[in-house]
């Protein structure tokens, strides 16, 4: 049985932000480009998602490119 790589944690950052950070968010009364707060903070959250998952996309890749070799 082979251990889960510690890099797959950070799939739990777009969870944590968009659930555990809403409350917080929802109060908040800056307009960032015209757009009320929660809306730009989902918006910047989908960002954040496309970059872990590619993060974790590339680090499995380079774990695997090793295995292979070894």
């Amino acid at each position: 049985m082979t251990r889960r790589p510690w890099y797959r944690w950070l799939l739990l950052t777009p969870f944590l932000w968009q659930a555990g950070l809403a409350p917080f968010v929802n109060d908040v009364a800056l307009r960032p480009l015209g757009l009320p707060f929660p809306m730009a903070w989902q918006m910047i959250g989908i960002v954040l998602t496309s970059l872990v998952i590619a993060i974790v996309y590339r680090l499995d890749r380079r774990r695997a490119a090793g295995q292979d070799q070894a």
